[in-house]
């Protein structure tokens, strides 16, 4: 293209020098003539030109498409009654709770809970976080909201007035008296009636599939089940 473009110049400076150079350029495709003047042809381009205008990268073979689940398999059918056992236990569960709710007016860990302090009277905040399997704020939180419905009381006793107990009132008395059984919950009566090497096996099954759910971070551990099983509770 510059050549061609040069050469045109040089043939309108010099219309006498450029005709054979004229007719050269128009057997190569790279002028033509129209009445009045030469015009340069661009030639498409080619080859490296094209290559840096775009760069295209080869296609990807379609890769065959995996079978990741055999319906028919009996591994696939052995999944599906474990899965059934497990919408068992927790649609078994929050039913269980509902009713604690329904006959009680407390959660499930709240009963749980006053029971720990009737069974245990004076016991500590972190004492009773320990029994429940939550954090210290957790019950803490509990006890505040049971402090409030007049169920459990606080007291400060001996020389060291900071440390808080706890003791059931006269109405979360009445409570645990009342409440459906098992007090500390289904769940938690149902895994201590197991045989201890039962239990153990069921703690290593469990790890193993939390595991196998491939969790980059496990959550959930030390919040009650009452509050996991229902959307809209707020509190313990």
């Amino acid at each position: 293209m510059a050549g061609a473009g040069g050469a045109t110049a040089r043939c309108r400076q010099h219309p006498k020098k450029c005709n054979g150079l004229q007719i050269r350029m128009r057997d190569a495709g790279l002028i033509h003539f129209s009445a009045s003047r030469p015009h340069i042809n661009a030639p498409m381009p080619t080859g490296t030109a094209l290559s840096r205008r775009k760069k295209t990268r080869p296609a990807k073979a379609a890769s065959p498409r995996r079978k990741d689940v055999d319906f028919d398999s009996p591994r696939y059918l052995q999944m599906l009654t474990v899965l059934k056992q497990f919408r068992a236990v927790i649609a078994n569960l929050k039913a269980h709770y509902r009713g604690v709710q329904e006959a009680t007016g407390v959660s499930g860990t709240q009963l749980w809970a006053l029971y720990a302090v009737a069974v245990r009277p004076g016991i500590k905040v972190g004492e009773l976080a320990r029994e429940l399997a939550v954090h210290q704020s957790t019950a803490s939180n509990l006890l505040d909201r049971m402090v409030e419905l007049g169920h459990i009381e606080r007291r400060r006793e001996g020389a060291d007035q900071r440390v808080v107990t706890l003791y059931l009132t006269s109405p979360g008395k009445r409570i645990v008296d009342k409440a459906p059984k098992p007090v500390i919950g289904m769940l938690q009566q149902a895994l201590l009636s197991l045989p201890q090497e039962q239990l153990s096996a069921l703690h290593g099954n469990l790890d193993v599939l939390i595991k196998a759910i491939g969790l980059k971070r496990v959550t959930g551990a030390a919040t009650p089940l009452s509050i996991s099983l229902d959307d809209h509770k707020r509190d313990a």
